[in-house]
This record gives structure tokens, C-alpha cells and sequence, in this order.
């Protein structure tokens, strides 16, 4: 017989219908801690950003060297650092931003393709050429016939559309982007070499320009974007690194490495607020709350059937008395604000079984069977801990065992003493649901075992 006060076995079964009852109350801790979480969160995310707010506006009344000061040496390198290559990304962004050439999405680029030679001394003419068709007149030539998209672009995007060399020829291409006049763009190409060969002529005398290749042409990406490709492939380091050291930085860090790359329009946007406090009830926190709510009375509730010290249900007092259950019987009893804890539809669903008659006339007979098999004449219903609440349940039993037997059963309520249980055969213990501690059936044991009774069973009460 084990009669330990310390239960520790939990019947998951039991726990869950338990649960099931107490549904209200689910719902309305669920509820509480819906209004509670986000509360909670807003007051610590307003807290913390009041403090980062304070911190900043300390920041902005100093200098750059002041802010740098306020670092060691190591933690100042980390932080010029990033500063450097933040200026580094920001500038490869607005080029991306801006820059027509690095916008044109495309496997294959359309190019008006120009090369040329001339006679007389060759390298001179080929670099005079080379050097007027960079100028401003062909960049507005240029300008002048691209799409509405690319007129206002700086003059320094629309020069990468175009590639000139005098190495031996001239070379000249002209990336050609969606929307382009392409007609006119040719035309205008074809009349500025004619006003440039014009030019060179009264500077560096006659000659005759030979085409060799005048045409449109598609060229693949890579063998006009390499250098973009490499440049890319760099900042997708440097930008590595950035993330790097920036994870390895203290807050203090962070904080004086915002001010140092921040505009000023967007420091003083930002340590001129005030100090607030905002309640957020937003629905992932709303949400969030609720499952916590839940969690937290099922979690409170188990931590309650763990540390008990009385009998939650008729399957642990069987496996730690090591006894035989005669049955449960099973009485809705709940008002007022009990009713709350033990929902009435759960409660009946889960007990079905053992809610009426049927289930106290086969307790009944199983203890007359016992009797009559053990030759008992006379046995003892011994009603442990506080079962006032029990009590005409007991008396259900009790009538329903002498009206089916010749059985004498007596019950016993209050003080097991001499009197009472000295002319027993033996014993009945009779546990209630939430009343009986599992020392007071330890008692009732070990006070049988003193008269020499024999317990014979228990009955459960619920």
C-alpha cells in the first residue's frame, strides 16, 4: 500500500475534461491577458523608446569628436568604419536609382554601333574624334532623342551610354534604352561626325574617313557591363562586411554610427519629439495576449494538480493506495460562482457514465459481490476528510446496498475510534472529489490496519 502525501502522477485524460469544464474561466483569463499583454508591451516598447530618444538628443548637442570620444579606440575604428562604407552602399544606390544604364534589366543591349578609320596620320585624327564625340554636344544629341523617362537624368548617366575609343579607329556605341527615337538618334549620330570630321579637317588638314562597321547591334550584358558586374560583386562584400561589424557593435556604437551617417534633416526630425506613451492594441498583440491568457491558467491550473494535496481523481487514488475501485458516482452540485469553474454540459458529457441511478446500484452490487466472496457480513463506509457535500450521495449507496443484500453496512462519519470500527469486517473507503487529502486516507489506512480490518475498496465521489 503506498501512502504518500506527495502525488506527482498526472492522468492527462483527466486534466483535459478538467479543462474543458473550467471553459468560462478559460475565456476570461484568455480576455484578461488579451488587455494585459499589449499593455504590458506598449509600456516596455515606449519605455525603451524613450530612453533611445534621450539618448539621441544627448548625442545631438555634440560634436562629431565629442560623440567619437564617447567610444574607445577600437569601438571609434569599428564605427568609421561602417561610416565609410555606408557612404559607400548610399552612393552605389543612388547610382542605381538613377543611372539609366544600370536600370535596363536586360540579357541583350541595343547598341548603335559606329567604328571607323581615316587616312593620313591615323592615331591623331582617331583621338581627336575620339575626344569631341565625349563632349557635351553629343551627350544632347543623346539626351535629346531618349524617352520621357531619361530626359531629365544628369548628364553624367547619359554619358555612359556612351563608349568611344581612338585606339587605331574610332569606336563609338551608343546604348540605345526602351523609348528611344532610334531613327532620329542615327541621324543625329551620323550628322555630329560629319561636323566633327569638318572640325579636324581645318585643324589637322584633309582626309577621308573610312566605315567600317555602321550599324544596330545587340551585344550580350556581360560584355558591356563588366566593370558593373565587378563593382557589384564588391559592394555585395563591402555590404557583408557593414552587416558584420554592425552585429558586433555595443548599442552605444549604434547609436553614435546613426547620428554619424544620418541626415540632418532626419536627426532633427527625430530628437524633436517628445517623450510619449502609446497603448498599441494591435491584433497580432490582442491575439497573442489571449493564447497567453490561456496558456497560463492551464499552466497555473496543472501546477495546482501537482502540488494538491487532495484527490483530483478516482485513477490516482488507485494507483497509490494500490486498492480496488467499486466505481464513481457522479453528482452535479455547482451554484453561484462554482458553476463558473465546472461547466455544467462538460461535466455531464465527461461523467456520463456514472450522473444516475444505474451508476449507484452497480457500486451496490460490486460491494455485495466482494462481500459475498470474501464471507463479509458487515462493512464499514468510511467517509474521509470533509464530505458534507457527499453525504446523500453516501446514502444513496448505503440504502441501494442493504436493499440488495443481507449485508449490515454502517456509515462511518468523523473519528475512526474503537467503537465504530472494532465490529467491522471490514472496511469501505469513500474519497470525495476535491474534499479528501490524501493524508486523510492514509489515516484511514493505517487506522484499519491497526483494528486488523481489511479494506476491501474505495468508492469515489464526484
Amino acid at each position: 500500500m503506498n501512502t504518500s502525501d506527495n502525488i506527482v502522477n498526472i492522468n492527462l485524460k483527466e486534466y483535459f475534461w478538467s479543462l474543458l469544464e473550467q471553459w468560462k474561466c478559460i475565456i476570461a483569463a484568455g480576455l484578461v491577458f488579451a488587455v494585459l499583454v499589449p499593455v504590458a508591451l506598449s509600456l516596455k516598447d515606449s519605455r525603451a523608446r524613450n530612453n533611445e530618444l534621450a539618448t539621441f538628443q544627448e548625442l545631438a548637442s555634440m560634436s562629431r569628436e565629442e560623440m567619437l570620444n564617447t567610444l574607445n579606440k577600437d569601438e571609434r575604428e569599428m564605427v568609421l568604419s561602417n561610416v565609410y562604407r555606408d557612404q559607400l552602399l548610399k552612393n552605389q544606390s543612388s547610382y542605381n536609382d538613377n543611372s539609366i544604364f544600370a536600370g535596363m534589366d536586360s540579357d541583350k543591349f541595343v547598341v548603335l554601333h559606329y567604328s571607323f578609320v581615316s587616312d593620313g596620320d591615323s592615331d591623331q585624327i582617331c583621338a581627336a574624334y575620339a575626344a569631341a564625340l565625349r563632349d557635351s554636344k553629343t551627350i544632347d544629341i543623346v539626351r535629346k532623342n531618349l524617352g520621357d523617362t531619361y530626359k531629365d537624368a544628369e548628364e553624367g548617366y547619359i554619358r555612359e551610354l556612351i563608349m568611344v575609343s581612338g585606339e587605331g579607329c574610332v569606336d563609338l556605341m551608343v546604348i540605345i534604352p526602351e523609348g528611344t527615337n532610334e531613327a532620329a538618334l542615327a541621324s543625329g549620330i551620323e550628322a555630329r561626325i560629319e561636323e566633327i570630321h569638318t572640325q579636324i579637317e581645318e585643324a589637322l588638314g584633309k582626309h577621308t574617313i573610312t566605315y567600317i562597321v555602321s550599324e544596330k547591334q545587340e551585344l550580350a550584358y556581360d560584355e558591356l557591363a563588366a566593370d558593373l558586374v565587378t563593382r557589384t560583386h564588391e559592394l555585395s562584400l563591402i555590404k557583408d562586411k557593414y552587416d558584420a561589424t554592425y552585429y558586433s557593435m555595443n548599442d552605444a556604437q549604434r547609436n553614435v554610427l546613426w547620428m554619424l551617417i544620418s541626415s540632418q534633416e532626419e536627426i532633427d526630425a527625430y530628437v524633436s519629439q517628445s517623450p510619449s506613451m502609446n497603448i498599441e492594441f494591435s491584433k497580432g498583440r490582442l491575439a497573442i495576449g489571449f493564447v497567453v491568457g490561456i496558456f497560463l491558467y492551464a499552466f497555473i491550473y496543472l501546477v495546482y494538480i501537482v502540488f494538491s494535496s487532495v484527490v483530483q481523481n478516482p485513477e490516482l487514488f488507485v494507483e497509490t493506495f494500490k486498492t480496488r475501485s467499486f466505481g464513481k458516482i457522479s453528482s452535479y452540485r455547482y451554484k453561484g460562482l462554482s458553476a463558473l469553474v465546472h461547466g455544467k454540459v462538460f461535466y455531464k458529457m465527461h461523467r456520463k457514465g456514472s450522473m444516475d441511478d444505474a451508476a449507484v446500484k452497480a457500486v451496490a452490487e460490486s460491494v455485495k459481490a466482494s462481500c459475498e466472496h470474501n464471507d463479509l457480513h458487515k462493512a464499514g463506509l468510511i467517509l474521509t476528510g470533509n464530505m458534507k457535500d457527499y453525504s446523500a450521495q453516501c446514502d444513496k449507496v448505503l440504502k441501494a446496498i442493504k436493499g440488495s443484500s443481507k449485508i449490515e453496512v454502517v456509515k462511518i462519519d468523523g473519528e475512526l475510534n474503537d467503537d465504530n470500527i472494532s465490529k467491522l469486517d471490514c472496511a469501505i473507503i469513500c474519497v470525495g472529489s476535491g474534499k479528501t487529502k490524501y493524508g486523510n486516507v492514509s489515516e484511514a489506512y493505517r487506522i484499519c490496519d491497526y483494528y486488523k480490518k481489511n479494506v476491501i475498496g474505495g468508492i469515489y465521489f464526484d
